[in-house]
Formats: C-alpha cells, structure tokens, sequence
C-alpha cells in the first residue's frame, strides 16, 4: 500500500505500466503544443482551461475528466484562474514539444467526460478506469487484479481500504497506490457517497480476480487466471 496526495505537486505513483503526476499552471498561460506516446488521462481538480486540437477547443470546468489519444497533438490553456489536475500516461512517458497545429493533421482527439456520474474512459489496451461510487456504509468486494495495478483518487468522503489485510484511512485528496496482484477493497467509513477516480493499467482480461474466505481466515483465488500464470496459495 502506497500513499500520496494530490496536493503535492510531482510524481505521486508509477511502474512499468504508468506514471500519475501532480501539476499545476498559472492564469493566462498554457503547456505549449504537447503530445505523449502513450495514452494519456487527466483529471482537473481546480480551475477553468481550454485543451486546444487543431482548430477545435474544449471548455473544460473543474472537476472534470478527460482522455487523450496516444500520439496526438494538444494544448491546454488556462483563462483568469490557476489550474491544479493530475496527467497519467499509461505507460509513464514524458510530455513532448510538438509542432504547431496543424489542423490537417489531426487523428484521435479528446473525450471529455464529467465527475457526477459513472463516466469511464473509452477502451483502451492500456488503461480503464473513470469514476467509482460507493454508497454510505457500503463496502466493495475484495478482489485483486492479474498483472494490472489499480490507483484511486479519493475525491469526496472518508474511506478505510484494505491491501493485503493492512487497512489505512483514506480522505479526500489523498492518493492509493495498489501494485498488481495484491487484494484490496474500499469501505466508506463517512457519511454520504464515496467518490473516487481510479485508473487501472494495463486493459486486460479478466478485469477482476475474486475470492472466497476460507475457515482459517485467509482467501482464495476462484476466478480462472488466463495468463497461463500460476495462482498464489491462499493468504490475507
């Protein structure tokens, strides 16, 4: 179990398979024609902004949610305010100077997508993920995921999460990092819904592996692995 908050500007989790990073930009600039070779997902916690594509805009309000194709060309403008988001490129890249738009040019683009219900990212083989609600008092199912990790934003509530048999408490604006293959579940601990983004990387199958608890206290695996891998003994 690894923790950050997206209050600390920088990396706050990454492996092979992703980097989630912290940012800000000031009022009236922006980032510059960029594009990544990677798939990019972004989540905009303050602030007002354009991302520009070629000769089209986006609007975009916090809180807000956006997907932008590997490969494509794209810029993000701030208007009268600062800006606060966090950028996953899945797998980690970094941003790179691009040439100016050229509105001939453009493939892909962005998908904008809300906060307030459970919007998800286009399919993707790299990454999956969106919004996740949980209701008061609910507790999600104890799963894991096979050779994928999972990261949860907390946006709104208090939450107790579960790695491993380890339990931590999760408030809004801290980060959860769980490495691939290590069984977890959220409990909202507060009073009204949980809100969470997360990302999951990479996009495989099955999206969830699930477990039984057994007499002495440990779980085990009942969903089939399709990697050819083996399956672990039972445990916490």
């Amino acid at each position: 179990m690894y923790r950050s908050s997206i209050h600390d500007v920088g990396l706050l989790a990454s492996d092979e398979t992703f980097a989630l990073e912290s940012m800000r930009l000031s009022a009236n600039s922006t980032t510059g024609v960029v594009s990544n070779r990677s798939d990019l997902v972004l989540l905009f916690t303050e602030g007002e902004l354009q991302i520009v594509i070629g000769d089209r805009s986006q609007s975009i309000s916090a809180s807000a949610q956006a997907y932008i194709n590997a490969g494509v060309s794209f810029e993000i403008v701030t208007g009268d305010s600062d800006i606060a988001y966090l950028i996953a490129s899945c797998p980690g890249s970094k941003l790179n100077p691009s040439p100016a738009h050229d509105p001939k040019a453009v493939t892909g683009g962005v998908t904008v997508l809300r906060t307030d219900r459970y919007d998800r990212f286009p399919d993707s083989g790299l990454v999956r993920g969106g919004m996740f609600y949980l209701d008061e008092g609910k507790i999600a199912t104890y799963h894991s995921h096979d050779a994928t990790a999972e990261t949860f934003v907390f946006l709104k509530g208090e939450c107790d999460a579960k790695v491993d048999g380890e339990t931590e408490h999760f408030s809004a604006g801290e980060v959860l990092y769980v490495p691939a293959e290590e069984k977890h579940e959220l409990a909202n601990v507060g009073n009204g819904r949980l809100e969470v983004w997360l990302t999951v990387t990479p996009n495989v199958s099955p999206s969830h592996t699930f477990y039984d608890e057994q007499p002495d206290g440990t779980w085990k695996r009942i969903t089939p692995r399709l990697d050819g891998q083996e399956s672990r003994p039972p445990s916490k």
